[in-house]
């Protein structure tokens, strides 16, 4: 009678225990703001370089620039819908509501202020797997998502330009470096060529589980980022105008392709904080060709404050949308109750 309880205790004892999980939450507490701050220290590194005593006196024409930044803003957006499409088409059915996938799309966009690329796309996939979406599946549409929109701003800005008379002006070593990126882009775009990439780098790291891309993702991707780089190039125009009234309407298409054009020679930039330096010279290069020298000089330099102001604006949009409380769903309606029928 008295072993029993000792032979239950025992028992009790030898049946394993889930670990807990206070500390694996507590890793994730750190990492998570370990990677805040260092977006907060790369972010004010870059206002700290902002040569900020050239844009007093500036005259600014507030309409544009408001317009600039909501199709801008609208631009960043796209991104969102371009990550959840390919994760659809990636067999990621069980995915967030948007504006969750917004909100961590949009920090992790912020740490492209951070030098190199790998801060911004480990961060997103980080915050993104903490909601269950398979870590394979967020590296391969990360990948398609960075490849897509080089491919397809790279090949409309060439295209705007080329129906520029003034094509010619541009530097043929850049106009050579964003032709080769993009045909490279393409190439390796293509699904079989992609798949094969993906599983030779699965292997080499010995990790992760190879996801197949088709053409009808590829396709998507490619004609989405197409119609982002005119959003994109035409915020930049009707910024360019807010601050250059001299600008024409005869330039805009000018101005689309420019830049998307240093935008793509930024992002083919390794170690560069947002392709910071090779994108503001090409740009510069670009803008030359239509502005004087001066006003060239304050269009990249309001150019640079301006996208920073719309990248922390996107991730106060999200911020606060992610944490407006959800309406509860509107109760069923009753049934009529039906009368028994009489004995």
């Amino acid at each position: 009678m008295n072993q029993e309880p000792e032979q239950s205790a025992t028992d009790a004892e030898s049946i394993p225990q889930p670990a807990p999980r206070k500390p694996r939450r507590m890793r994730s507490v750190i990492i998570r703001w370990a990677f805040y701050l260092l977006i907060i220290a790369a972010f004010g590194y870059f206002i700290a370089t902002v040569d900020w005593a050239s844009l007093e006196g500036a005259s600014v024409n507030w309409g544009w620039l408001v317009l600039a930044s909501v199709i801008a803003l609208g631009f960043r957006y796209l991104g969102v819908i371009v990550w959840r499409r390919v994760l659809t088409r990636l067999g990621a059915h069980e995915l967030p509501r948007f504006r969750t996938m917004s909100d961590i799309y949009a920090k992790a966009w912020l740490a492209r202020y951070v030098p190199g690329t790998v801060p911004w796309i480990a961060g997103k996939i980080y915050m993104a797997a903490q909601h269950g979406i398979s870590k394979s599946k967020l590296a391969v549409s990360t990948l398609v998502e960075a490849a897509a929109q080089v491919v397809a701003v790279g090949t409309v800005s060439l295209l705007m330009l080329a129906v520029d008379p003034r094509i010619g002006e541009v530097s043929p070593f850049f106009r050579v470096v964003v032709a080769i990126g993009a045909v490279l882009g393409l190439v390796a775009m293509a699904p079989p060529v992609f798949n094969r990439l993906l599983a030779f780098g699965l292997k080499i790291l010995k990790r992760g589980t190879p996801v197949e891309v088709g053409w009808r993702l590829v396709s998507e991707a490619l004609g989405l980022y197409a119609f982002g780089a005119l959003l994109s190039g035409a915020a930049f125009a009707l910024m360019t105008r807010a601050v250059a009234p001299e600008v024409q309407s005869s330039d805009m298409l000018f101005l689309i392709g420019a830049f998307g054009f240093s935008g793509v020679v930024g992002m083919l930039t390794p170690l560069v904080p947002s392709g910071l330096g090779t994108r503001d010279a090409t740009q510069m290069a670009l803008l030359l060709i239509v502005l004087p020298a001066s006003t060239a000089a304050l269009v990249v330099l309001v150019s640079r404050v301006w996208s920073a102001a719309v990248d922390v604006l996107f991730w106060l949009v999200a911020y606060v949308l992610e944490r407006v409380p959800r309406r509860p769903a509107p109760p069923a309606p009753a049934e009529p109750e039906v009368d028994a029928p009489a004995g």
